[in-house]
């Protein structure tokens, strides 16, 4: 056998290997994404509770004013 002869098998299972370590890494960023929402969800929620009003929320969390309505849109569903 040439070390230049195509195995498919092996191609086959390199192929899936990274398709689930592509998988792997999109599954992670995505929870990583909503556990960093979940936290500013609290904070946001905490800062409402002591009267801070979108603006200063947006400042204090160095956020946009449009993020931070976003946010608290989705805390209310």
């Amino acid at each position: 056998m040439s070390i230049y002869e195509y195995d498919q098998e092996k191609h086959l299972r390199q192929e899936r290997e990274d398709a689930w370590e592509d998988g792997r890494k999109d599954g992670l960023a995505e929870g990583e994404r909503i556990g960093r929402d979940e936290n500013r969800k609290e904070l946001i929620q905490k800062k409402l509770q002591k009267g801070k009003t979108i603006s200063e929320i947006a400042d204090a969390l160095e956020e946009s004013e449009a993020e931070i309505q976003r946010l608290i849109e989705e805390m209310n569903k």
